[in-house]
């Protein structure tokens, strides 16, 4: 993900990442209600905290708004520091397997982890849903 550009560029490309991401979920008949993930990682270290942050909050806004629970996938290189990645609007975190900045508050309701294992000749990470520090877990599929 690259964010050159000013911050009002960054708040536009947010929202229009943001909608086009809510357009494809309703599109493919993704039910509401259930997390779509930001992948936060590869940030180059020339772009400001407040263009990153500000991109978060807009894409956030936008998935929230078609009815979808925005998560947030930290990797590598995401370049907001823990206290930064809790002040965002999110209330779900991923984290990558990648060295990242710990869960401030919240923690993590996701962890991915490194498996050496083949499946099919296919190396699959392995990701483990917890109860973060608010109760709170991934939201998948809700069936009635």
């Amino acid at each position: 993900m690259s964010f050159p550009g000013s911050t009002w560029e960054q708040e536009s490309r947010g929202a229009f990442y943001g909608d086009n991401g809510a357009n494809n979920a309703i599109s493919v008949g993704f039910p509401g209600k259930v997390n779509v993930w930001l992948d936060l990682e590869g940030i180059s270290s020339e772009v400001s905290a407040e263009a990153v942050i500000q991109y978060c909050t807009n894409w956030y806004n936008a998935i929230a708004g078609a009815g979808y629970l925005p998560g947030l996938y930290v990797g590598a290189n995401s370049i907001l520091n823990s206290q930064q990645l809790y002040d965002l609007p999110f209330q779900h975190y991923w984290h990558s397997e990648s060295t990242v900045p710990p869960g401030a508050v919240r923690s993590y309701k996701m962890v991915q982890y490194y498996v050496a294992e083949l499946v099919n000749g296919i190396g699959i990470d392995q990701d483990i849903t917890y109860i973060d520090n608010d109760g709170g877990v991934p939201q998948w599929l809700i069936l009635s």
